[in-house]
């Protein structure tokens, strides 16, 4: 049963990135007992501690019960506009449909006022599939004189004689592969005569992969200088499909690439007089959002300009609802650790886009409110088939339970399900924004603590391993991106 459509984006990480962190107000709050609250029910300490405990899996740690918390919060938050309203019209769907919509509209522009030529004659296609080769291996051998990074240019000097003595050599016909058994540092390859069997383009670093490509069957390269050191490769095979296998898709391919050149000239031309300029402490402002993406902004806040152009601006609302539509934890964690010159690009970028948009309604490609209703109506409608494959919509109230009871308790065995790995994660993206705009839910950091010590007391009875769960990854994906 498949439970992934395109409007459940991103992963479990996003929610660790998301909602970390709700502001000292949420933090100092005395429901200690408490880890969570949504739509008037309660996620205790204790229910927390028995949700992580049905994976053994699952340390004993913070991250863990955070992503436990906001995923509870999500979907009782779900489920609850679900049961008032099976239209679901209480969830704004705007993060999810705006996208797909501002990108029709781009299309439209592309074909109604830039019109890109995509004309491809046989001989400009067999022109292009000699120049890039796709999908070709290659195999080469090669001979790797190592040089320390802390070398001295004496050092690295002497090391590159010699490399040019061995290149000679093996010019002269000396059998490659026994200069390289004897003198390469590559130790792997070298027991091998140098080969490093097949590779395709982009997995060497760069100037080796540069060098091997541009060479002839049989022919020995230059010396190739590299992080590593000093290489002499030569080219032992090439392979790859013919353009006649790959003619179809290959043509769709370079008529797509064809459409981007000629959307990026004009891009370029249409903002080259703008005067785009980052505003002071932008930079700042767009890493802090970037990890903390649910934050609130409002008044002058809201309005600030990052961004300032000619006929407009881009302003910290519109960076705040671009990354919580267009972006997954991944690109929010690099754009909350980019540099100040990567985020200005990425601003202006984003600046640039803007710009894009309000020429494509000058120029009167506008999306109607019938194709955002429709739009709207079959996200709502994604959403809700959805509910009915994981039983989130059979709420019955049991033995005296009111609906929100009910309400909690599937939610808890749903998620135990997931943590346990016998359900799959919904994986909800933007939505979760949505929900919580619209409805009220709060994560309260102070119980974390308690939750964890509850979870190492417990008795670690033998018992068999259990699957992996879904929140592995997230833990995982939190250590790594800074989370």
């Amino acid at each position: 049963m498949t439970k992934k459509r395109f409007l459940l984006l991103g992963t479990l990480a996003l929610l660790l990135v998301s909602f970390g962190c709700n502001g000292l107000d949420r933090a100092m709050t005395s429901h200690t007992g408490v880890v969570a609250r949504a739509a008037g029910l309660e996620l205790t300490v204790d229910e927390a501690a028995d949700l992580i405990a049905q994976n053994e899996r699952l340390m004993a740690e913070p991250e863990v019960v955070n992503a436990v918390a906001n995923l509870w919060v999500d979907y009782v938050l779900l489920t609850t506009a679900a049961a008032r309203d099976s239209s679901l019209a209480l969830v704004d769907v705007g993060p999810i449909v705006d996208p797909i919509l501002e990108q029709q509209v781009f299309i439209r522009f592309n074909e109604e006022v830039i019109k890109p030529d995509t004309t491809l004659t046989d001989e400009e296609l067999l022109e292009i599939y000699q120049r890039e080769r796709p999908g070709t291996e290659i195999r080469a051998r090669h001979i790797l004189l190592s040089v320390a990074p802390d070398a001295s240019a004496e050092e690295r000097q002497k090391t590159l004689a010699e490399a040019e003595d061995l290149r000679a050599q093996v010019v002269a016909g000396a059998d490659f592969a026994k200069i390289a058994e004897e003198h390469s540092d590559d130790q792997g390859s070298a027991r091998r005569g140098g080969d490093l069997g097949f590779f395709s383009r982009g997995q060497m670093v760069g100037p080796f992969d540069e060098a091997a490509f541009n060479l002839g069957i049989g022919e020995i390269s230059e010396v190739v200088e590299t992080p590593f050191g000093f290489h002499i490769i030569k080219l032992e095979e090439r392979r790859g499909p013919t353009l006649d296998e790959i003619k179809d898709s290959f043509r769709e391919q370079a008529r797509a690439n064809k459409v981007m050149q000629a959307t990026q000239t004009y891009i370029e031309e249409l903002t080259s007089s703008l005067d785009f300029e980052v505003q002071s402490g932008a930079q700042s402002i767009a890493r802090d959002l970037a990890s903390k993406p649910e934050t609130k902004l409002s008044g002058r806040a809201a309005s600030r300009k990052l961004v300032d152009y000619k006929g407009g601006a881009l302003t910290a609302s519109e960076y705040l609802d671009f990354i919580r539509s267009r972006t997954n934890a991944s690109t929010r964690a690099q754009l909350a650790m980019a540099s100040d010159e990567e985020l200005e690009s990425v601003l202006i970028a984003m600046a640039s886009n803007e710009m894009i948009m309000a020429e494509a309604k000058k120029a009167g490609i506008t999306i109607s409110e019938e194709e955002r209703d429709s739009m709207s109506a079959e996200v709502r409608g994604q959403i809700l088939a959805t509910l009915d494959e994981t039983g989130l919509r059979e709420i019955e109230p049991q033995n005296g339970e009111t609906e929100a009871d009910a309400i909690g308790r599937q939610v808890n065995s749903f998620l135990a399900a997931v943590i346990r790995g016998e359900e799959d994660l919904l994986e909800l993206g933007p939505i979760s924004f949505s929900l919580r705009a619209t409805l009220a839910g709060e994560i309260f950091e102070r119980s974390y603590p308690e939750v964890v010590r509850k979870l190492l007391n417990r008795d670690s009875t033998p018992s068999a391993p259990s699957p992996r769960s879904p929140l592995d990854d997230a833990t995982e994906l939190g250590e790594t991106e800074g989370e």
